[in-house]
């Protein structure tokens, strides 16, 4: 018997804060814009049963206050689906950091190769999440809300199609927004079927 499964990847929110890498920073989104997207999630035809969050305040405030409004909604915080860790220069305006240009540019241009000052490195954010997305498919059972980040939708995206990692306009070129939807249906029966149904829909 042939089992579909809806998965929907949310990027959170705008963070609060002057432009910069915001990886394992933990900016927040302004509660309004919260509250304005869980609102939203709350409308939608969704048959969703379960939240999974990463623990960074830009999402997990946002699916706390989903599994508060919905309490059959199981909420499940998870580690692996952090955004990238920037390491010196996470969190720091651009403006303030202008003498790390030169690296910048260079990790711009090829991030596999081009590992940010004490940062962790292209390959192990795409292995941790990928074996993230691995493990989460063969376990899940229900409809599921993943929010988490840009990088990470990307890293699951990546895995998916299957897109070369390494590749920079994965990160320049495909624009995940702010507040939008990927949505990924998962079939399962003697074997297991993938398929990307939207990326970066609007949350409307």
């Amino acid at each position: 018997m042939l089992k579909k499964i809806n998965i929907y990847l949310l990027r959170h929110g705008k963070t609060v804060g002057e432009p910069a890498l915001y990886g394992r920073t933990d900016v927040a989104v302004d509660e309004t814009t919260q509250n304005q997207i869980c609102a939203q999630l709350l409308e939608q035809d969704w048959a969703i049963k379960q939240v999974v969050s990463s623990p960074l305040r830009r999402c997990r405030e946002l699916a706390e206050k989903l599994a508060k409004a919905n309490p059959e909604l199981a909420l499940q915080i998870c580690d692996d689906i952090q955004e990238m860790d920037f390491g010196d220069l996470d969190g720091k305006p651009f403006d303030s950091v202008q003498h790390h240009w030169p690296q910048l540019e260079q990790f711009w241009q090829d991030p596999a190769l081009n590992t940010l000052p004490n940062a962790e490195t292209l390959n192990s954010f795409y292995t941790r999440v990928s074996i993230f997305w691995q493990q989460f498919v063969e376990n899940v059972a229900e409809d599921t809300l993943i929010v988490c980040h840009g990088g990470t939708i990307r890293m699951i995206l990546a895995t998916l199609l299957p897109l070369d990692w390494r590749n920079s306009e994965l990160y320049s070129v495909l624009q995940i927004h702010h507040q939008s939807i990927s949505h990924i249906q998962i079939m399962k029966a003697d074997t297991t079927f993938k398929r990307v149904c939207s990326v970066s829909a609007p949350l409307s």
